[in-house]
């Protein structure tokens, strides 16, 4: 069963992802790992890139962020899942660290994201 998130995180990633049209709905902790659930306005289907980095720089801008995974599930308004995206705390690390380049993080994040057009969040 999921932990849940820090609570000052959770209303920080609301408050600051909310002008991106990211709209989070839930944030847990399961193995270590940050999970979140978030709507955003997805026309055709799929996770943009763009909204990855979107979500990771509001992490990093969280003064009490500590580095680890995260794995996200997008949705629509009406919860159908558009698909799915992960980044590795081990990549986070690297690029704060000066290990790897910017451009290493994105292309890693990009190719973690797995977007599919519409299917219902609760199919099994």
């Amino acid at each position: 069963m999921p932990r849940p998130a820090d609570e000052d995180l959770v209303e920080y990633l609301e408050t600051h992802l909310m002008s991106q049209n990211i709209y989070l709905n839930a944030a847990g902790v399961v193995d270590g790992t940050l999970e979140l659930v978030y709507e955003t306005v997805v026309p055709t289907g799929g996770v943009p890139p763009r909204q990855v980095g979107q979500v990771i720089v509001a992490l990093q801008d969280h003064e009490d962020w500590d580095p680890r995974d995260v794995a996200a599930t997008v949705t629509d308004a009406d919860g159908v899942v558009h698909g799915t995206w992960e980044v590795r705390e081990e990549w986070l690390r690297a690029v704060e660290d000066g290990e790897t380049s910017e451009e290493e993080f994105t292309r890693r994040a990009i190719e973690a994201i797995r977007g599919w057009g519409p299917r219902t969040e609760l199919e099994n």
